[in-house]
């Protein structure tokens, strides 16, 4: 992509990543027709409240269903290089707890939709429901933890081997693209926040971006975070569901672990790390990593929770509507960040056995 400047490519990135346009919903009796029609679903619609997608839960007879339908400003192929990602799981790594697509009547994964007031046509898609408990409602042990690693680990090499012609896409969220979303802290008013940011984005240019090209690289999940896995806590594998593959991309599989990691940073103001580093002894138990990776991984946890804050910044920006509400959700953030860069940071090479 040819951009200039580097607040150009901000908005060519986020552009992409579809958090730039007006969403215009799909009327509840529309999706049921379309479902009706292309699934030979019928049942009660509830809508699940998402960022992009309009989100509904279907429920037909003793069966229930998640129903997503794209927005009008998201390409259709990057839709289908989500739906080929978990197609691929499910022929190659059946063992592993994630969502499964509902074919049409058609043996089609997803159905499209004309959209006459976007860009692009509009994609259905069907899925099973999973049941279970959100991670991020759950206290989860050092042990659970350490699974919620090794299952990460374990999604990340049944993915080893599958491409798309859009596993390049461009995503805001993905830390390839960190060093350049300096201009985001224009958004950041407070100094204190501002130096804290400003440090990690020079750790982040010394440690990962040198040796970023070198990094072991291939289509990640993207957000296996705490709100897209599912836990059973009396399962042997405690992790019961993997949800949400809307941020798949080609990117090193350290950045796809660093999210795991971001949002548990923090979450024990006495040791800022102890639960991102439970997380990551599981997830290297199954798939070591070289060591100069481990040390651009403990960076790139950071930046990751950091982007975060930066882009909800930024949305308040443009959402003035929005703004108390999204710097309300900002806040927990930037405290979680000032307690990691007040702690001592890992030392390595890590022992895997930290308590």
């Amino acid at each position: 992509m040819d951009v200039s400047t580097d607040s150009e490519f901000i908005d060519a990135v986020a552009s992409e990543s579809g958090l730039l346009g007006e969403q215009t919903h799909l009327a509840d009796s529309t999706v049921s027709e379309l479902l009706e029609g292309s699934y030979g679903l019928t049942g009660a619609l509830v809508r699940i409240p998402t960022e992009k997608d309009d989100t509904f839960r279907l429920r037909d007879g003793d069966e229930t269903y998640l129903v997503k339908v794209s927005p009008s400003d998201e390409d259709p192929v990057i839709v289908h290089f989500q739906t080929a990602c978990m197609e691929h799981l499910e022929l190659t790594a059946p063992e592993l707890p994630v969502q499964r697509l509902v074919r049409s009547l058609g043996g089609d994964p997803q159905v499209l939709i004309p959209s006459p007031a976007g860009p692009f046509d509009r994609v259905l898609r069907v899925m099973r429901f999973m049941p279970g408990d959100l991670l991020a409602n759950h206290e989860a042990s050092a042990g659970q933890l350490k699974l919620v690693g090794s299952s990460l680990a374990r999604l990340g090499l049944a993915l080893q081997d599958f491409d798309h012609p859009r596993a390049d896409r461009l995503l805001l969220w993905d830390l390839k693209h960190f060093h350049r979303m300096r201009p985001l802290l224009d958004y950041v008013q407070e100094q204190p926040k501002r130096s804290l940011a400003e440090n990690i984005f020079d750790r982040f240019d010394e440690k990962v971006v040198p040796f970023q090209e070198t990094l072991t690289s291939q289509v990640v999940h993207g957000d296996f975070s705490p709100f897209n896995i599912l836990i059973d806590p009396d399962s042997p594998d405690y992790v019961s569901g993997i949800i949400d593959f809307g941020d798949v991309v080609r990117t090193p599989v350290i950045f796809d672990l660093s999210v795991t990691m971001a949002n548990l940073l923090g979450a024990d103001p006495a040791s800022p790390w102890k639960h991102a580093l439970h997380v990551m002894e599981g997830y290297l138990r199954i798939r070591p990593l070289p060591a100069h990776e481990l040390e651009a991984l403990i960076v790139s946890a950071q930046a990751r929770l950091l982007l975060r804050a930066l882009i909800t910044q930024w949305r308040a920006s443009q959402l003035p509507q929005r703004r108390d509400y999204l710097l309300s959700h900002s806040k927990p953030d930037w405290d979680r960040l000032a307690a990691t860069a007040a702690a001592p940071a890992p030392q390595l090479p890590l022992t895997l056995n930290q308590h």
